[in-house]
């Protein structure tokens, strides 16, 4: 039996919904099979290890030594957790983890970089615009109103903001101000919104699970609706015909290997009334809520939340036996 530390928390304004995917991982985890040993990071990044605080990264490294843990699942969201700051750190002291690595996880952490990478790459996005936060008359110009405005470094529509004219943009800049020298700004795209979940098979081969559409009563798939019971609907095989799935199947599958990605991913897309399509943005941890998307499209192809997690461990550790 494998000791397998699940870390969850960190410094990120997704804390309390990492904390709820941790929750999740150590409930389903897989007891014939591993023994889950908690680490719980603070916003203040001291770690707490099987209920006892060790103190910082070194010294939970330590302690997760002395417990023989061979693989770290990370449980973790936004800035820290997903843009390959702890993946850095486990890989200079020598931990196997789950999902991307470093590259893939910087590359797909930050939206304007991603967003270039994904369009050089022939994957469509909606028309934007960098900005420093108080250039709202380069978006006047450039852009017609509604936008979306995003601080490009987090994720759970956290940073996130729809501005219809110029007052809520400078609303939007407001709120967002001060996390961030640049704002990434979209034009509003309208349209049907779907996700593309990718899990690698037991052979490590990423194959994209049952699209899932999202359906909103106010046609914004804010914070409340992603994660309050009931805020949105979320229709899983989502109802498409044939070709129009495998295109958006097919984009999900190339935006996460365009990312270097591994182990799994969500991309969110929208489909325009002409079925015409754009990249919305690609997530390396998704969320492991009971109300996450990822376990729900799996749940659609057959494969329950401890399958879920035993893949993502053992692809963890199928990458270090290639490395050797």
């Amino acid at each position: 039996m494998r000791n397998v530390a699940v870390l969850f928390g960190g410094p990120s304004l997704e804390h309390e919904i990492s904390l709820r995917s941790g929750g999740q991982v150590l409930e389903e985890l897989d007891r014939a099979r591993y023994r889950p040993v908690p680490v719980r990071i603070g916003r203040d990044r001291r770690w707490e290890v099987d209920g006892r605080e060790v103190g910082d990264a070194l010294e939970g490294v330590a302690a997760l030594r002395k417990l023989d843990c061979q693989v770290c699942f990370l449980a973790l969201h936004g800035p820290f957790g997903e843009d390959g700051t702890i993946q850095g750190f486990l890989d200079t002291v020598g931990l196997a983890y789950t999902g991307s690595g470093l590259s893939g996880s910087a590359h797909a952490r930050d939206k304007i970089r991603a967003k270039r990478l994904l369009r050089a790459h022939g994957l469509p996005g909606a028309p934007d615009l960098v900005v420093p936060p108080a250039d709202a008359a380069a978006v006047r110009r450039e852009l017609d109103f509604p936008v979306v405005v995003k601080d490009p470094f987090q994720g759970s529509t956290l940073g996130l903001a729809l501005a219809r004219d110029e007052e809520e943009f400078r609303n939007a800049v407001r709120e967002l101000e001060g996390g961030c020298d640049r704002l990434l700004v979209e034009r509003r795209e309208l349209g049907r919104e779907f996700t593309g979940a990718i899990l690698e098979d037991p052979d490590g081969r990423p194959r994209c699970l049952p699209l899932v559409e999202i359906r909103t009563p106010g046609g914004w798939f804010d914070f409340e609706a992603k994660y309050t019971e009931g805020g949105a609907e979320e229709i899983v095989p989502a109802p498409l015909d044939g070709e129009t799935a495998s295109t958006l199947r097919k984009a999900a599958l190339d935006a996460h290997r365009i990312l270097g990605l591994s182990g799994m991913s969500r991309t969110d897309m929208i489909l325009r009334p002409d079925r015409s399509f754009v990249v919305l943005e690609t997530n390396t941890i998704p969320g492991l809520t009971s109300n996450s998307l990822l376990p729900k499209a799996a749940a659609a192809a057959g494969i329950s939340f401890a399958e879920l997690l035993t893949r993502l461990v053992e692809g963890a550790l199928r990458e270090v036996r290639a490395r050797g």
